[in-house]
């Protein structure tokens, strides 16, 4: 399977790992996965950067639009993308696709520096 998914309970975090071409359908099993594990609302690192997909950017913001429109869309947790430095440009063109107020997405060339932010943010939305 291209995608591997981890899911934390205890962490409240989902690793997702992606190697290889990816489908617009793995990518919706993927997302599926972490709801029917009520993981939705958890921080999410997803990890792109040996992978890619045949899925054009219409079919992505299909997606993203299907997660948002979910029964659970509004309790969606941030994600942190992680990619190769030298692409991306997908994955930075989804992010940017982000609405006002929404859930906080971010790009990182960095598994490292992905991991900091959600911890930041973690932490900012356990004081309100």
């Amino acid at each position: 399977m291209p995608i591997h998914v981890r899911i934390s309970h205890h962490d409240r975090l989902v690793v997702a790992v992606c190697h290889g071409t990816l489908t617009a359908d793995e990518l919706l099993n993927a997302v599926r996965e972490s709801v029917e594990q009520g993981a939705l609302h958890y921080r999410k690192i997803i990890d792109v950067a040996a992978a890619n997909s045949d899925a054009d950017m219409e079919r992505l913001k299909q997606l993203v639009v299907l997660a948002r429109n979910s029964p659970q869309g509004g309790q969606r947790g941030p994600v942190a993308f992680v990619v190769d430095g030298k692409r991306g440009d997908t994955v930075r063109e989804l992010a940017a696709f982000t609405e006002e107020g929404e859930r906080p997405m971010r790009v990182f060339t960095s598994l490292h520096e992905a991991r900091k932010w959600l911890d930041e943010i973690f932490k900012v939305e356990l004081k309100r």
